[in-house]
């Protein structure tokens, strides 16, 4: 092997860990010292678009690296595959960054506050400090590193028994998408233009250049608006939209009095995001959220959801009466079955691979020489972690039944979620679908739950749902993601499978580490989001037993997940089978649940739908890939360039009011 080869083969192993701790202890820091919601979402280096888990830190990373590339001996030096490292590395990251959903942590600290008694019978100390020891989160003080400690290092278990789970799964599956199905991942598409321009001769293409142009003209006034009440709202973002740019319509509105009608999504990031998905699935995503509306349309005629119509949009997912929860359509119960046959069918289609796999695991086959360990060895992994989940919730005090579906939830759920964002670059974003197999095992919990059943509730009700803002999530999403981007910029999956373990073992722990340190340093009554959010809306341990009857969807809910499953079962099997059906599961699964109802996202699929249908007939796949790829890439690396600018701003803002 030359000499050259080992130089491009070397791997940055400083680079790697200084990533994730850095970043992993500086994000919480930037979030928490932005004191306005939406904007320590939305200008955060976390997941800023959260209705697609688009997140700010892969970005800001990426463009860091530009002007180093303009140094033509760097460039050559430095060269895509170190884009490659940073890329991963942050977008790990950035999934663990966020609060209160980072870490599944939550609104869990201040319980020990706002709902004191009920949490000294309920939530365990090694979860959670006791009384005095938490106060200092609100008052600051010194930092009493005993107390914390167990906490700590429980949270840090939680999230990497999980994380190396997925990413042995990740692992696992490499192969057939990456390579075999060729599975598109959108966000990373958008990023690799980023560093392809970053690491090119001549720079940023011009169309891309157009693209940041574009994104820029609407971030820049949208974050100027957040900031300065006086700044003209020139895009509307103050009525009736939320913190996603998603605009709901109230029943005194022309667009509300229509029972079935969504919000409208217009944030352009979500638009271009979407541009970059296939053709079929926009035209499934539209399709599906039409049906869905004439259906809803169709029931109220009929005398049901009465009433619905003098509600917005957003309480029409979320309130009584809702079409995603009531009879006769309880849209979310068979979203849950649909999600988990979606998964299923995936694996029977592709049970050819699955036997090779295995098939060359019992051999101990080196004839996959291309992947990042040996399929024994990635078997091994995975039982490994399974093993250590069950032990870990165990150890928690959950049974061994309650412990053995953590990691089957996980997976049921996870693996069809992240099939949903690799082809679309959206996901479902909801409550309660992770909840499903502890509803059929526990039907009713106790009044207050007990320390078990809260265990359940808040690990599976939202991070089980498969949600990357959460850590099971973020470990799934972050790992299939990373293996797409390291195919495109050339880096090995052995390479790649490295920065993925380190960024998950040293995120969780510097993330956790610096959310503590700044309350203490400052005091949780100077931050915006511990007083409004953290002591403003807490656990409320006391509503879980409504909400766990509620979830995923009100009684009876197993025959709609039935009926889901069997659609989602002939769905995807058409679709398999035919070349010309048309029709996608993922658009089915985006069209009728909270993306389109709550997150609006079928606009933004149907408009894109349109210009990518113009732009192919046009010009055909070169005018997409030289004009139309580039544009939309830059259209979204304007909006983070956007939101980068408004979060410093806002932290300037922190330490010097203005």
């Amino acid at each position: 092997m030359s000499s050259r080869k080992v130089e491009e083969e070397k791997f940055p192993w400083l680079l790697v860990i200084l990533v994730p701790a850095i970043l992993g202890f500086i994000g919480p820091i930037w979030q928490l010292l932005i004191s306005n919601y939406p904007n320590w979402v939305v200008n955060s280096l976390g997941e800023s678009v959260c209705n697609i888990g688009l997140s700010t830190a892969p970005f800001l990373m990426l463009l860091l690296a530009a002007p180093l590339y303009r140094i033509e001996s760097l460039r050559k030096k430095l060269g895509v595959r170190t884009l490659a490292y940073l890329y991963i590395s942050s977008l790990v990251t950035s999934y663990y960054i966020n609060y209160p959903w980072a870490l599944e942590q939550r609104y869990l600290y201040a319980v020990r506050i706002t709902e004191r008694e009920l949490a000294e019978r309920v939530v365990p100390t090694f979860m959670c400090p006791p009384y005095d020891v938490v106060m200092r989160l609100a008052n600051g003080g010194p930092i009493d590193w005993g107390a914390w400690a167990t906490p700590i290092a429980w949270f840090w278990v939680y999230n990497i028994t999980m994380g190396i789970f997925m990413l042995s799964v990740a692992t696992l599956f490499r192969r057939l998408w990456i390579d075999v199905e060729r599975v598109p991942f959108p966000h990373a598409l958008v990023a690799y233009e980023l560093a392809k321009g970053d690491a090119s001769e001549r720079g940023w293409s011009k169309f891309f250049i157009i693209g940041v142009i574009i994104g820029l003209a609407f971030q820049i006034p949208v974050t100027l608006t957040g900031i300065f009440p006086w700044f003209p709202d020139l895009y509307g973002v103050k009525y009736r939209t939320c913190g996603h740019l998603t605009r709901w319509f109230g029943g005194d509105e022309p667009m509300g009095t229509i029972p079935g009608m969504m919000g409208v999504n217009y944030n352009p990031a979500v638009y271009a995001v979407a541009y970059m998905a296939p053709l079929s699935i926009l035209l499934s995503t539209w399709f599906f959220a039409l049906v869905y509306m004439i259906a809803v349309q169709i029931a109220w005629y009929m005398g049901f959801y009465t009433g619905i119509t003098d509600i917005g949009t957003c309480g029409r997912f979320w309130c009584h009466p809702s079409p995603q929860n009531d009879p006769p359509l309880k849209f979310m119960a068979v979203a849950v079955g649909a999600l988990i046959a979606m998964g299923i069918m995936h694996l029977i289609l592709n049970r050819h691979y699955i036997s090779e796999t295995l098939s060359a695991a019992l051999r101990g086959s080196r004839e996959f020489k291309e992947e990042p360990i040996s399929y024994r060895a990635c078997f091994i992994m995975m039982g490994a972690s399974v093993i250590a989940i069950i032990a870990f919730w165990m150890i928690s005090s959950l049974s061994f039944i309650d412990a053995l579906f953590m990691p089957i939830t996980a997976f049921a759920f996870l693996y069809p979620m992240v099939r949903i964002y690799g082809l679309s670059g959206a996901y479902i974003r909801t409550e309660g679908p992770g909840l499903a197999f502890y509803k059929l095992l526990h039907p009713e919990v106790h009044r207050p739950p007990t320390t078990q059943e809260y265990l359940i509730y808040r690990a599976t009700a939202q991070s089980g749902s498969g949600l990357p803002s959460y850590p099971w999530g973020a470990a799934a999403f972050s790992t299939f993601a990373s293996y797409k981007f390291a195919s495109l910029a050339g880096l090995s999956p052995k390479n790649t499978f490295k920065t993925l373990s380190v960024a998950l073992l040293i995120a969780p722990l510097a993330s956790h580490i610096a959310f503590i340190w700044l309350l203490h340093t400052v005091g949780g009554k100077h931050i915006a989001m511990w007083t409004s959010w953290f002591e403003g809306i807490g656990e409320r341990i006391e509503r879980i037993p409504d909400w766990w009857a509620s979830l995923p969807a009100t009684e009876p809910w197993i025959e709609y997940a039935v009926i889901g499953a069997i659609f989602m079962a002939a769905l995807s099997w058409l679709h398999a089978r035919f070349i010309w059906f048309p029709l996608e599961p993922v658009g089915f699964m985006i069209g009728t649940t909270g993306a389109s109802v709550l997150h609006g996202l079928w606009m933004p699929f149907l408009v894109a739908w349109v210009l990518k249908m113009i732009t192919l007939r046009a010009g055909g796949a070169k005018l997409y890939e030289e004009y139309g790829a580039p544009i939309a890439s830059g259209a979204v690396t304007g909006c983070m360039i956007g939101m980068i600018f408004g979060g410093v701003l806002w932290i300037v803002r922190w330490f010097i009011p203005f």
